[in-house]
Order: structure tokens, then C-alpha cells, then sequence
């Protein structure tokens, strides 16, 4: 096999000092117009689950119909795809219009996001007590549930929950009582 072919240096360069590779993705010094610059660049500047406000529909999100969501994502869609944009950051875009549209089209994603914000497939990106935070309430006295209501509600200190594991308090020691 041939230095060149292996990656090593055709001078004899000691080993450990591989040629470095760029990866290009395709888009590099493909051309993309004025239009799509400003469809990326706004894209881009918007949060990861303003879904509405990526696909330009913030405005009318209230009364936005199926098909006003369908036809500003085949906009942003063909201004912000990497095949046919050049502009750095297009497939970033192309990906976050493809997100809010998968959510927004969709009824029961789309009821959920619009009653608890966040995005409704991630299992703490909702805004409902239930789903904030998994470890939210740990720290709570008594360490049982209450009556009509959940039992992770606050937020525990590291602190607090090293002594609930290893030591003081409650429930026999914890681990590292004794026996």
C-alpha cells in the first residue's frame, strides 16, 4: 500500500500525524440567492419549538389552517433545502422547518403544543408540571404523595439528595447506615 494511499506522510513523517480532512457536505460553493439567505438566516435566529414562528405563521397561529401550514412549509422547504441553498447553515434550517411542520400538521401534536408549548415529543420539552423536570419535587418531606396531587412538584439541592441516599434521616440510614 502507498503512503498516499494509507493517509500517512509520503515524506516519512513519524506516525501519529495524520493529513487532516475536511468533510464537505455538498453545499460548499453552491449558490443561493438573496431570497434564501433571508429565509435561512430567519430560520435560524428563531427558537428550536417557536414552531410558528419558524414557518412564518406567528401571526395568524390562532387561526392558522391546515392548509396556510402546509403551504408555508413547501415555501421554506424549497428555500432553505441543502440541494438547491448554498448559504451556510441551510441544513439547519431545512431541518427546523421540517421539525415545526412534522408537529404543526400533525392534530394531536399540535393540540399538545398549542396547550402546553414545548416540543410535544421530547418527554420534558412540555410545559405541563409533569413533564418539567424529572428529578422537580425529590427533595419533598415525608417522601409520599399527597392527596390529589403529584409528589415531584420542587426542586432538591444535591446537598439534599446526598443525605436522603446516604445518611440521616428517614427511611432506616439509607445505604450507608448502619445495618
Amino acid at each position: 500500500m502507498s503512503a498516499k494511499a494509507s493517509g500517512a506522510s509520503p515524506n516519512g513523517a513519524a506516525n501519529g500525524e495524520a493529513k487532516h480532512r475536511q468533510h464537505h457536505d455538498g453545499s460548499t460553493g453552491r449558490a443561493f440567492t438573496v431570497e434564501q439567505k433571508t429565509a435561512v438566516i430567519r430560520v435560524r435566529k428563531c427558537a428550536p419549538t417557536a414552531f410558528y414562528d419558524i414557518l412564518g405563521l406567528e401571526e395568524v397561529k390562532t387561526t392558522c389552517t391546515d392548509g396556510e401550514i402546509k403551504k408555508a412549509y413547501r415555501k421554506l422547504s424549497l428555500l432553505t433545502h441543502p440541494d438547491k441553498n448554498g448559504y451556510d447553515g441551510a441544513d439547519e434550517a431545512f431541518k427546523m422547518v421540517s421539525r415545526a411542520f412534522q408537529i404543526l400538521s400533525d392534530p394531536d401534536k399540535k393540540s399538545k403544543f398549542d396547550k402546553f408549548g414545548g416540543d410535544p415529543d421530547n418527554r420534558f420539552g412540555g410545559g405541563s408540571a409533569s413533564t418539567a423536570s424529572p428529578f422537580s419535587g425529590f427533595g419533598r418531606s415525608g417522601g409520599a404523595a399527597r392527596a390529589g396531587g403529584p409528589m415531584w412538584e420542587e426542586e432538591i439541592s444535591p446537598e439534599e439528595m446526598f443525605r436522603q441516599f446516604f445518611g440521616g434521616g428517614g427511611m432506616g440510614g439509607g445505604f450507608g447506615g448502619p445495618f
